[in-house]
C-alpha cells in the first residue's frame, strides 16, 4: 500500500499483493496505519482489528509494506523487518538508493557534510541479540555497521526503544558533527547498559564535558593515585552521601567507625586534604567519576 503525502487522505493502488485479500474494513485500517509511517514519521506501526494483527513498515520511495495476518508468531516481526529492508533497497532506485550515493561520495571525497543531506542525523550504538538488519529497518535506515556484539547505525529519524536491544542515541547532528555524535551515542549506550534501560539519549555533560576525556582521566588517576581501590570506593560513598557516616556505612556494609578511619586515612594520603572544604570535595568527586568504578564493596586491607 503506497502512502500519499500526509495531507492527502487518498492512497495510490497497491503495487503488489499476496495471500488472501482482506475485507474492506481491514484494508481501511491498513490505509490509516500506513499514514503513520509516512516520510518523516515513525518507521513502523502496529494495530489490531478484531483477531487480525496489522503492521506497516516504511520502505523506499515513500511507500509502505502493509501486513494483515490472523495472528502473530515469534519471529514474525524480524522476518517482516528484513523484508522491509529488502523492499527499501529495491524501491530506492538502486542498491541502497541515496544511501549508496552518499557512501560513494564519502569514500571518494572524504567529506560527510557533502555526502549526506543536512539532516539532522542521529548516531546510534546498539547491543542485543536481535537481527541488525531488522533493527536498521525499524529505525528507517540501511546505514549500519555491525561489529562484534554491537551495532552502529546512522538514521535521520529520532529512534525509539526497540525490543531485544539496548540503544544509545546521540543528540541531533549535522553531517559535519557526526564524529562527536558517534562518541555521544557510545557514552549513551554505556549509560543504558549500566541502568538497564532500553534506550538512553545523550545529555549535556555539564562542567565535566568541558575537559577532554583523556586529560580528565589522567588528572583523576594522578590525584587519586595514593588511594587503594578500597579507599577510593569508601571516599566515593562518603561524598555521595554528603559526608554522612551512618548512610555511608550502610551503603558499604561496614561500621561507621570503619568509615571514619578510612576517610581519615584518605585525607592523610591526599596530603592532609581538608575534606570539609567544598572545593576539595568537588574536585575529588569529579575525579572519582572519571576513573573506573571500584567493586561494590571494598575488600582489600587499608595497608
Amino acid at each position: 500500500a503506497g502512502a500519499g503525502a500526509a495531507s492527502a487522505p487518498a492512497f495510490r493502488p497497491a503495487r503488489a499483493t499476496a495471500g488472501a485479500q482482506p475485507g474492506e474494513e481491514v484494508r481501511a485500517a491498513l490505509a490509516a496505519l500506513a499514514l503513520r509511517v509516512a516520510p518523516g514519521s515513525a518507521a513502523t506501526a502496529t494495530d489490531s482489528l478484531g483477531g487480525t494483527h496489522l503492521a506497516a513498515y516504511a520502505v523506499g520511495g515513500g511507500q509502505v509494506l502493509a501486513l494483515a495476518t490472523p495472528g502473530r508468531a515469534p519471529g514474525d516481526h524480524t522476518i517482516a523487518s528484513v523484508g522491509a529492508v529488502l523492499l527499501t533497497l529495491l524501491t530506492a532506485g538502486g542498491p541502497a538508493g541515496a544511501e549508496a550515493a552518499a557512501l560513494t561520495r564519502l569514500l571518494l571525497d572524504g567529506d560527510p557534510a557533502a555526502a549526506l543531506t543536512p539532516g539532522p542525523w542521529y548516531a546510534v550504538h546498539a547491543r542485543g541479540g536481535g537481527d541488525p538488519q531488522a533493527l536498521a529497518a525499524a529505525l528507517g535506515t540501511v546505514l549500519l555497521d555491525p561489529r562484534g556484539d554491537g551495532v552502529r547505525l546512522l538514521t535521520d529519524r529520532d529512534p525509539g526503544p526497540q525490543p531485544g536491544w539496548r540503544l544509545g542515541v546521540s543528540a541531533p547532528a549535522a553531517p559535519d558533527a557526526l564524529p562527536a555524535a558517534e562518541a555521544q551515542a557510545r557514552r549513551a549506550l554505556a549509560r543504558a547498559e549500566a541502568s538497564r534501560t532500553p534506550l538512553a539519549r545523550h545529555s549535556d555533560p555539564g562542567i565535566t564535558g568541558l575537559v577532554g576525556e583523556a586529560e580528565a582521566r589522567a588528572h583523576a588517576e594522578a590525584l587519586l593515585a595514593p588511594l587503594s581501590p578500597a579507599l577510593r570506593e569508601t571516599l566515593r560513598a562518603w561524598l555521595a552521601h554528603h559526608g554522612s557516616w551512618d548512610r555511608s556505612a550502610a551503603a558499604l556494609g561496614v561500621h561507621r567507625n570503619t568509615v571514619r578511619q578510612r576517610i581519615t586515612r584518605c585525607a592523610a594520603l591526599l596530603g592532609d586534604a581538608d575534606l570539609d572544604d567544598a572545593d576539595t570535595r568537588m574536585e575529588l568527586w569529579f575525579a572519582l567519576r572519571w576513573i573506573s568504578p571500584a567493586p561494590d564493596r571494598p575488600s582489600e586491607p587499608l595497608g
